[in-house]
């Protein structure tokens, strides 16, 4: 009898194992396909936010493209008008193009090494700029070299060559953009600057009304090999 009774119980325990482990297995299917669909949820919106802002800047820049033609069908036979519009639009260029001195509101970020614990490398000052491009920074600069896009950011032995000048901590770059949006960017859980400080680096990010980011020197800008294309 006694020998029933303990088969018996066996025979509970087995099923009740199965059962508890046919629900755990449930329980983390569940939570697995929860934690992708909320990811694909995610994914998804950031996707539409993206599609979004271009469609915003296209309409943007469609509406400018109208509006200088309306000015240049306007002023059509008239010369002080023309070349006075064909002087602002080769401003907007070289300001475009990053040979003039620029201003405006935006943010200064200060990188520092900490000790031996965190060291500046360029990858990290890469990553700060990507960050402020993808906020929608109009000029940029790092210890006061204006950042274009044949900029060049490598280090070299214990420097960091920024358009073939040597530079070192600290790093301060200086972005002209909206400091509202830029900071809420560069500080948000999991951001560039929560990653920054994972590494041991001193990082401090100001608001500031006037930021004054110089032209970058046109000798480094080449174009020799360029040519453009007849159509």
């Amino acid at each position: 009898m006694k020998f029933w009774r303990n088969v018996v119980l066996m025979l509970v325990c087995t099923i009740l194992g199965v059962m508890l482990a046919w629900q755990y297995k449930s329980i983390s299917y569940n939570t697995q396909t929860a934690s992708f669909e909320n990811k694909r949820i995610e994914d998804i919106k950031d996707e539409l936010l993206f599609e979004k802002k271009a469609n915003e800047e296209l309409r943007q820049r469609n509406e400018k493209l109208e509006k200088d033609i309306g000015q240049y069908q306007q002023i059509r036979g008239n010369i002080n008008e023309e070349t006075q519009l064909m002087e602002e639009r080769l401003k907007e260029t070289r300001i475009f193009a990053g040979l003039e001195d620029v201003k405006g509101k935006g943010v200064i970020i200060t990188i520092e090494n900490n000790g031996y614990a965190g060291v500046v490398q360029d990858m990290d000052i890469l990553k700060v700029l990507n960050e402020l491009r993808a906020s929608d920074a109009q000029a940029l600069s790092v210890n006061g070299e204006r950042i274009v896009s044949m900029s060049e950011i490598r280090e070299a032995g214990n420097y960091i060559m920024i358009n073939n000048e040597q530079t070192t901590a600290p790093y301060v770059i200086k972005a002209i953009a909206d400091p509202e949006k830029v900071d809420k960017a560069l500080n948000i859980l999991g951001g560039i600057i929560e990653d920054l400080e994972l590494y041991q680096l001193k990082v401090k990010v100001e608001k500031s009304d006037e930021i004054v980011i110089p032209k970058i020197d046109s000798a480094l800008l080449k174009t020799d090999l360029l040519e453009p294309v007849n159509k």
